[in-house]
């Protein structure tokens, strides 16, 4: 809702940028909540997402969407940084936002992974066996989990998208 990810900054109008902000909140219960919710209860762990308290929705959806583009000399988060401006390590507080599986590393290794099940010929073969299509060998492949343990479900009530590929 601050707009910290880095493909928002294609976005050139705070009418666009805001609606898209609002299809990510709206859409988060479709994977991001989902994963949350059973990694951490597959371990007895109840996770604790302040930031989607919703009076916090409502205030980082009611400020203008202006002041959330990021640009040359404007980083990305920059409100929230500012609000915790003393409260946090400097090398912290403005480091580049990363999303957490780019930071983490892990998004290289299961991209990798997953594409190695995946070759380009049943790729070809298998993208469009839903709307709206796969886009990656890795798409596939965790189609092709989600159909072997889920198959009676139809992928397009539950299936939600990252913001890119």
């Amino acid at each position: 809702m601050f707009a910290g990810y880095e493909y928002l900054t294609g976005f050139a109008t705070e009418e666009e940028l805001h609606d898209e902000l609002v299809r990510t909140i709206e859409g988060l219960h479709n994977l991001n909540l989902q994963r949350c919710d059973r990694v951490t209860m597959a371990h007895g762990l109840e996770a604790r997402v302040p930031f989607l308290e919703l009076d916090m929705i409502e205030l980082g959806l009611s400020l203008p969407a202006g002041w959330k583009l990021a640009g040359p000399d404007q980083p990305e988060k920059r409100l929230l940084r500012r609000a915790f401006d003393g409260w946090l390590p400097e090398e912290f507080l403005w480091r580049k936002k990363e999303q957490f599986g780019d930071g983490s590393g892990a998004s290289s290794v299961l991209k990798e992974r997953m594409e190695e099940t995946v070759t380009q010929e049943e790729f070809e073969r298998e993208h469009e066996e839903i709307e709206p299509a796969l886009r990656t060998r890795e798409e596939v492949a965790y189609y092709r989990i989600f159909r072997e343990h889920l198959g009676p479900v139809r992928p397009q009530r539950v299936i939600g998208r990252f913001a890119t590929a």
